[in-house]
């Protein structure tokens, strides 16, 4: 696997420091330690603390597109549906998962704060919204499964594993789309 380019180290670094530290102690100076470059480094690749924030949300934005288009690949292949990848993935661990789980964790951090990363986090979620009202054919079921997906996900951001909604994805996406 190629070694991450410095400016994916840094957006890595500044996701990391959101996640860890929280949004209101990012510094410039702190992210560009915690990615291991000097600050003329990082200012060479993000020119300032908004342009490491659109960084961020490019890479969400793209996460997004790849995350939905794993789903797809898997649906089309009968590993799983969409609905059903979009529950299991909902359970990852923001400190030890996927990258593109730890940048939606950033972003839903920063929202408070900042609109933009709030439009994206918007954005995200109405993509998925429309794949899961596409397979299910229904936006109120679709609605449904995202908003377990998104009870999840908050479970998960705060350390809670194995509930019953966890145990059985199969049990929960038939009880969600009442064929129980």
């Amino acid at each position: 696997m190629p070694r991450p380019s410095q400016r994916d180290r840094i957006v890595d670094a500044y996701v990391d420091h959101v996640v860890t530290d929280g949004p209101e102690t990012v510094t410039l100076d702190a992210v560009a330690a915690r990615a291991g470059v000097s600050k003329g480094g990082l200012l060479y690749h993000f020119g300032s603390r908004e342009a490491l924030l659109d960084g961020l949300l490019e890479r969400v934005r793209a996460l997004t597109e790849a995350d939905i288009a794993t789903a797809r690949t898997a649906a089309e292949a009968g590993t799983e549906s969409m609905a059903h990848y979009y529950l299991r993935t909902s359970a990852d661990d923001p400190a030890t998962d996927s990258g593109f789980f730890r940048a939606m964790v950033a972003v839903l951090k920063l929202a408070g704060t900042e609109e933009a990363a709030a439009a994206t986090a918007r954005a995200s979620m109405a993509a998925w919204q429309a794949v899961l009202a596409e397979e299910t054919g229904d936006e109120l079921t679709a609605d449904l499964v995202a908003a377990v997906g998104d009870g999840i996900y908050l479970r998960a951001i705060a350390g809670e594993r194995g509930t019953p909604l966890t145990r059985d994805w199969d049990v929960t996406l038939q009880r969600l789309l009442g064929r129980v």
